[in-house]
């Protein structure tokens, strides 16, 4: 008999997958401390008789078989784990009814994949931290189901679209060019000018759904600018028409990789249905905040995040407090890396930005010329304090969130960065172009109404206001999904969490 895996039960069997939903649910909302699930897990392994599954009984089987197989090639494609590409190259080489053995195996590997998955943090689900996982270990439960193939599709990624992206990845491994994908290498081209790249850049367009003519012209012509700009737009690139870098480079990318980047993001949504009640979502590589009520979007705004030397984080916790006409408390990086070397160049920096220098107990330090000089010299051992007002670099509002990090959302006085594509300026914190409104959103049942809050704010004092109900608040890195229009959307992988390759051919 070829090797059969060994599965392990948990004493808590019954509660199944219920359990597991209930207790990824805690870890999202970081109100169970990821060593406790750790410890409770283990705690439930118990050693239980090895299972082998009978996959050619009846024509429910069948489909168990092909439901699998699907998983396997949707793991392959989404990079996960390296078991799961060498799984699906032995079952390419062994007769279709002489893989029971790696059937099972497969399924075993599926299941302790999931179960793995819904007991990491939300940092390590959202940076794909999945590559070194023990897929050996005794499974907690076993997927539970009146037959084979109800325990198979337990294994999916639980996120509603999951059917319309195996639809769209099927359609993308099937396109005509998939295998042989053009490789643009030109200058950056305008409207009105020409390049003999343009015919492929058609077949590009035209093969991923964007509307260009069919025409071999060498000319830039305008009905192809407006399918470049459907798929700047598509792509979270500015959509001036221009075929630049960045969307020659995601004209480059071909379906496979695209088809890579929707699986490995459904698994990032894994559980996100099943959170209840209002919380805010900010997905980094798209730059936007929505606020999300009963599972309906019922706000979004425009974000600016961290560059990628000073990455936004990937954070769970919850917003407790509005502050109006708050004062900005300069952090000692960006006092040291952007703010002193300013000072070298332009003393009047802080006269002009209305920075007041401030010592360890908070109290104004005011220098003589020679004092500044000596202050710089010892590595400036104070502290900057900006003085609340349109000037300031929070803007009038600041959503204030607990967190090691020191991150929180601010509005900004610089409204013209909301209109670039790609809004990767800040040192970490999250800027909200419509905060106003959405401070409003929160307030909504506290006595902080928006006349009351336009009183505040005719005035500079800070004003801390409570929040009735503190709203959790998560960090997000989803860099592709289908749209409401059907269409796939990509995004840029500000911070390289998708920049994974362990074998040159996936599949």
């Amino acid at each position: 008999q070829a090797e059969v895996n060994r599965f392990e039960a948990s004493v808590v069997r019954s509660m199944g997958k219920k359990y597991w939903l209930a207790l990824a649910n805690l870890i999202w909302l970081g109100c169970w401390p990821a060593g406790m699930v750790h410890a409770s897990t283990e705690q439930m392994v118990v050693a239980s008789p090895s299972i082998q599954h009978d996959w050619y009984q009846n024509s429910t089987a069948e489909q168990a078989r092909h439901e699998l197989e699907l998983q396997l090639q949707e793991a392959v494609l989404a990079q996960l784990h390296p078991d799961f590409y060498r799984l699906w190259q032995q079952l390419q080489k062994i007769p279709a009814d002489r893989r029971g053995a790696l059937y099972d195996e497969a399924f075993g590997k599926l299941a302790r994949f999931q179960q793995a998955w819904r007991a990491m943090d939300l940092v390590a689900r959202e940076q794909m931290q999945t590559l070194k996982l023990d897929l050996t270990k005794p499974l907690a439960h076993e997927p539970l189901g009146d037959n084979l193939l109800d325990q198979v599709k337990q294994l999916r990624p639980q996120v509603a679209e999951y059917e319309a992206v195996r639809d769209e990845v099927r359609k993308l491994l099937a396109m005509p060019m998939a295998k042989h994908w053009p490789t643009l290498d030109m200058p950056t081209l305008r409207a009105g000018e020409s390049a003999t790249e343009l015919g492929q850049i058609r077949s590009i367009l035209n093969e991923l759904g964007d509307g260009a003519p069919n025409h071999q012209d060498a000319t830039y012509d305008a009905e192809t600018e407006q399918a470049i700009k459907q798929f700047q737009r598509r792509h979270g690139l500015t959509a001036d028409g221009i075929i630049g870098r960045q969307t020659r480079s995601w004209l480059n990318t071909g379906p496979q990789v695209r088809a890579s980047l929707l699986l490995r993001n459904l698994w990032r949504r894994d559980l996100v249905d099943h959170l209840a009640g209002r919380y805010v979502l900010v997905n980094i590589p798209d730059y936007r905040l929505s606020v999300v009520e009963s599972g309906s979007e019922v706000f979004t705004s425009r974000v600016i995040v961290g560059k990628e030397q000073r990455a936004t984080p990937i954070l769970a916790s919850e917003i407790r407090s509005i502050v109006l006409n708050p004062a900005w408390h300069v952090p000692r990086s960006i006092l040291s890396k952007d703010i002193l070397p300013k000072l070298g160049r332009d003393p009047a920096y802080l006269d002009r930005e209305q920075f007041e220098v401030i010592d360890g107990e908070g109290n104004p330090v005011q220098f003589s010329e020679d004092g500044w000089h000596h202050a710089l010299a010892s590595g400036f051992p104070y502290r900057l304090r900006q003085k609340p007002g349109d000037h300031n670099a929070l803007g009038r509002y600041k959503f204030y969130l607990p967190n090691n990090d020191a991150i929180y959302l601010h509005s900004t006085p610089r409204k013209a960065l909301f209109e670039q594509g790609a809004r990767a300026f800040s040192s970490g914190c999250i800027r909200v172009e419509h905060a106003d409104d959405l401070a409003e959103l929160l307030l909504a049942d506290s006595r902080y109404q928006p006349d009351k809050v336009a009183s505040i704010l005719k005035e500079t004092q800070t004003k801390w206001l409570p929040l009735t109900t503190p709203i959790p608040v998560f960090t997000v890195y989803w860099s592709s999904w289908i749209d409401e229009e059907g269409r796939q959307q990509l995004r840029n992988d500000i911070y390289g969490f998708d920049r994974v390759s362990f074998q040159s051919r996936l599949l």
